[in-house]
């Protein structure tokens, strides 16, 4: 990566590198997923690391291993023995274990007869639903006003209140900015509620061509998790059966229609010494597909990236850009 096209700053005695606001998935060496190729720089420099790129798009979670390139000894009992070099550079299995190196994992599969793989470099990450926020201490800034610099790492965690966080660090920087309390529900992105319909009262034993004529006309529109509104319960079930989907009720009532307009005027910007003026976004991960057909990590980031760059740009939808139209 050429991180010499982005802007640099020294805050504080820390080397602060100015990131563009674009979601651009890359998997860096450490196995850790960042932003965009920027953040891997960013994050060299405020953490002295030497982390490159392996490849665009997220980490993937499981790696194969090559285990035939390490000598074996099988024993009069069938198991095989498979002889290490004595490197400790620690690895994460697939079982949650961490093992010295990655031979570690292939002399456990030997010995143990199972099928463990490595999951990523480094020892495994403990899994609790509690964050340690005293890991991210906050920074004063100007105006007496606490601020946590989170790295660009992504790794999504569902927040309490429902949000997507890019990851444990955001759900952090966004308590300490707003006073809040929200705590880490799971792993992953937040999953969109939904309620199941029990269709059985409906069309038990109808074919997919007589689906729809089988329902009532009862005017009572819900919204399915597809965004479409449906006469009733019974039309979302016609609907499944005649094109094998799997849509839930969303809620009741119609869908309320989204209409991609950008509201700017809702988040806080500041002026910089040299008159530039800047964009505070929250951490919160709520992705937007701008007109550009880049994604955005949240609507506030495209405001900024417009603010920034003197751009024009508006929403063509809540969501990811589909693969063939980003850029």
């Amino acid at each position: 990566i050429d991180c010499s096209k982005y802007r640099r700053a020294e805050i504080d005695g820390h080397v602060m590198v100015a990131c563009p606001r674009i979601l651009k998935p890359v998997c860096g060496s450490d196995s850790f997923t960042y932003d965009n190729e920027c953040g891997i720089c960013a994050y060299n420099a405020e953490h002295h690391t030497n982390v490159s790129k392996i490849y665009d798009g997220e980490c993937k979670q499981i790696v194969t291993l090559d285990c035939n390139k390490y000598p074996t000894t099988t024993t009069k009992d069938g198991k095989v023995l498979v002889s290490c070099p004595r490197i400790l550079n620690p690895v994460c299995g697939t079982d949650g274990n961490t093992y010295d190196n990655e031979c570690g994992i292939c002399a456990h599969n030997g010995e143990q007869r199972t099928h463990v793989s490595k999951k990523h470099n480094g020892k495994c990450r403990q899994e609790t639903s509690e964050i340690d926020c005293s890991q991210y201490p906050p920074r004063m800034i100007k105006g007496g006003k606490a601020q946590v610099r989170c790295p660009r790492i992504l790794l999504p965690v569902c927040g309490t209140d429902g949000f997507t966080y890019d990851n444990e660090c955001g759900i952090c920087a966004h308590n300490v900015e707003h006073g809040t309390d929200v705590k880490k529900s799971h792993a992953g992105r937040c999953k969109e509620e939904s309620t199941a319909v029990d269709c059985s009262m409906y069309l038990s034993n109808t074919k997919s061509g007589e689906a729809v004529a089988a329902c009532p006309f009862i005017l009572r529109e819900i919204c399915g998790t597809d965004g479409v509104t449906y006469s009733n319960d019974c039309a979302l079930c016609a609907h499944n059966i005649e094109f094998g989907t799997d849509v839930t009720k969303r809620h009741d009532g119609r869908c309320v229609e989204e209409v991609p307009q950008l509201d700017c005027s809702q988040y806080r910007t500041s002026t910089v010494k040299d008159g530039r003026e800047l964009m505070a976004c929250t951490m919160i991960y709520d992705p937007v597909c701008g007109t550009d057909g880049v994604t955005y990590a949240s609507e506030c980031t495209l405001c900024a990236h417009n603010l920034e760059h003197r751009t024009n740009l508006g929403k063509r939808k809540n969501g990811r850009c589909e693969e063939d139209i980003t850029k």
